[in-house]
């Protein structure tokens, strides 16, 4: 009896437990966990996307994504046949702008995957801004993972900050540098439901219940 009551108990604790969310943006991409939206854009081609399309505001096109928008701001990089290549200066700058950001946002997660150019870096210049008030505010990197130069994942820390109306990811390219696939995932830290609470809580005073029983025998 004991043995299961411990079982419901430890049932309702993993309930609680983060969940990531899944998506297939590219594989070189980790779930992020407690991710509420994500935005992915893939498949950055000629024959999907056009450069009139980058410059005036390209939607993110992943299967599950939310309503971020990626935009061409300056350069000349280009739909190719591998993905969006720089083919020389001016480099280009590329922002991720969402205006649709979740409450109780704790943190902005940005990942990448592109062929480097002649320097290796790929991307670079890599920044958050977030809007409240119709004042924008430049964010802290926390996590700039550049060990493989082809995948790179950036993160922000955004718990002490209310309010926000809008966030955006600002990088650049370099030459020859050939981008396969970005991905923008919101991160707000796990609240329970209610009735978690109350399932941990009964699981809990029957465990307690089992013991003072066994106690008394």
């Amino acid at each position: 009896m004991i043995k299961y009551l411990v079982g419901s108990a430890a049932l309702a604790v993993s309930m609680l437990a983060p969940i990531a969310q899944a998506n297939d943006t590219a594989v070189p991409f980790v779930d992020v966990a407690d991710s509420v939206e994500f935005n992915g854009w893939n498949q950055l081609v000629g024959s999907v996307v056009t450069g009139a399309q980058l410059a005036a505001g390209y939607g993110a096109n992943v299967a599950g994504s939310g309503d971020a928008v990626l935009t061409r701001i300056a350069g000349t990089a280009y739909p190719a046949g591998g993905g969006l290549y720089e083919w020389g200066s001016p480099f280009s700058t590329f922002t991720l702008t969402d205006a649709t950001v979740a409450d109780n946002l704790t943190s902005v997660v940005f990942q990448s995957h592109s062929a480097p150019g002649g320097t290796g870096k790929g991307l670079y210049d890599v920044s958050l801004s977030y809007t409240v008030d119709g004042v924008d505010y430049l964010a802290a990197l926390v996590d700039g993972n550049a060990q493989a130069s082809a995948y790179k994942y950036f993160s922000w820390d955004l718990s002490d900050v209310t309010g926000i109306d809008a966030i955006k990811v600002t990088f650049s390219t370099e030459a020859h540098a050939n981008s396969f696939a970005f991905q923008l995932d919101q991160v707000v830290a796990a609240v329970p439901e209610p009735s978690e609470y109350a399932l941990l809580l009964a699981g809990l005073a029957f465990v307690g219940f089992a013991a003072r029983r066994k106690q008394q025998a």
